[in-house]
């Protein structure tokens, strides 16, 4: 258990008389000592939550070099026992340290006063039950707090949704504003989005949640809004494994001022198992760089794989609040259409990292789609329903849904489950090739 002493506390170093303390002189001619009383608490200053208690060890020393003893003054509150301290419950806890006398020294006393507050408590999940359509079926809100206490919901627009208990009822089209609160105990201090306090702001937007139902939309977000180039789109990279710089057979193409993006991956024959992976590729997120990327060492050095370097330290990516689907427009040439296997993956790497097998590993999400068409087609893949985590780089417990609304999304792949191996072109060539056109975006 970590503690912090209390303002007050310092002030009892300061002004002893003020709280109590003990001088040393005497009568008798003895010598005066005194007594330095080391404060004890470090960090925040945290109450034990049963049944774990918060226990220290005291620390005090007498200029005369004689042993100094402890005792506390409010033993309902904490309690000493040689030199350790156990807070026993919330409150002023009173300490003094005394050195009996001895060796031709009085004998001195000083007292301190520890103030320590309740545990703070943060939100640690507020799901998102997304957007709802104006109808009688009750949505249930669930929240976790770090502290394990239940949480309270209450509605900000009660015209549009009501809350009882952790169930909303759809009243309106409209913005239904949901807030999660915790109001504390005898051990942790409440966790309210009225609070003024810095960790209670900072944790006051992850208690709300805005809930759009029946003809109120979310807003849309944008992955990326066209491309500059090869290589980067008007808000972040494109790459291939290795950014494409090693892959002859694979061929880029920009056009239609810079809103459509193709890519298409060649063979002179019917390819094996490992031209699978050549046919596709990665568009990252606004914000990242080439070094947020780590060398794929056991390919090719300088290789980019889409494993992370390590977690991200500034704001990158694109963060999804309330928007429910992707959407995005793809072509595939006719030849690739026209194979027995024509569906492509659609991945989504989350900036949600974990180590496995010694590297820095990103929960990914994974939707498998079968296309309807060769030419130019609208796609909507909804968050809740076509995803499922495909990497958990070893955590347990997750949620699709819960994952990309929690974290930023870093990267967008986009592969062919099985690139053509049966179709040959005119020029006896077997293609598989994307054709993105327009925006990638969420709502």
């Amino acid at each position: 258990m970590k503690f912090h002493v209390s303002a007050i506390a310092l002030g009892c170093i300061a002004l002893l008389s003020g709280c109590g303390g003990g001088g040393g002189g005497s009568t008798d001619g003895s010598a005066e000592q005194t007594i330095s009383f080391q404060l004890p608490f470090s960090g925040q200053a945290l109450i034990g939550v049963p049944p774990n208690s918060a226990t220290t060890t005291l620390k005090a020393s007498a200029s005369s070099g004689g042993a100094v003893t402890f005792t506390s003054n409010t033993p309902d509150i904490c309690s000493v026992n040689g030199d350790q301290l156990t807070l026993l419950k919330l409150g002023e806890c009173s300490v003094t340290a005394t050195q009996a006398g001895s060796n031709g020294y009085a004998p001195v006393s000083q007292r301190q006063i520890f103030v320590v507050p309740k545990n703070p408590q943060q939100i640690t999940a507020f799901p998102h039950p997304g957007w709802q359509p104006l109808d009688s079926t009750p949505v249930q809100l669930s929240a976790t707090f770090s502290s394990g206490l239940p949480a309270k919901f209450t509605s900000k627009t009660p015209a549009i949704c009501s809350v009882s208990g952790n169930t909303m009822t759809k009243l309106a089209n409209g913005m239904c504003i949901v807030i999660a609160e915790q109001e504390g105990n005898d051990y942790y201090l409440p966790a309210l989005t009225s609070a003024t306090d810095a960790v209670s702001v900072g944790m006051a937007k992850f208690m709300q949640k805005d809930i759009p139902i029946g003809t109120e939309k979310p807003a849309k977000l944008n992955f990326l809004t066209g491309y500059k180039d090869n290589d980067n789109t008007n808000e972040g990279l494109i790459g291939h494994l290795g950014n494409q710089w090693w892959c002859d057979s694979c061929d880029r193409a920009v056009g239609d001022g810079g809103s459509s993006y193709t890519f298409t991956a060649t063979s002179d024959k019917a390819p094996e198992a490992w031209w699978t992976s050549r046919a596709s590729f990665q568009i990252f997120g606004p914000g990242l760089v080439d070094d947020d990327l780590v060398s794929n060492d056991g390919y090719r050095t300088g290789v980019k794989d889409t494993i992370f370097s390590k977690p991200l330290t500034a704001p990158k990516g694109l963060m999804i609040e309330v928007q429910g689907a992707m959407h995005f427009n793809l072509a595939q040439n006719p030849e690739w259409y026209g194979s027995a296997n024509n569906k492509f993956n659609v991945e989504l790497f989350l900036g949600h990292f974990a180590q496995k097998d010694g590297k820095s590993c990103a929960v990914t999400l994974k939707s498998t789609v079968q296309p309807t068409a060769a030419a130019a087609t609208d796609y909507s893949l909804s968050l809740k329903d076509k995803f499922t985590v495909s990497e958990s780089c070893g955590l347990s417990g997750l949620d699709a849904w819960n994952e990309i609304h929690s974290y930023p999304l870093v990267e967008i792949k986009i592969s062919a489950v099985q690139a053509n191996a049966q179709v040959a072109n005119a020029a006896s060539k077997y293609q598989t090739q994307f054709k993105l056109t327009g925006p990638i975006y969420f709502q």
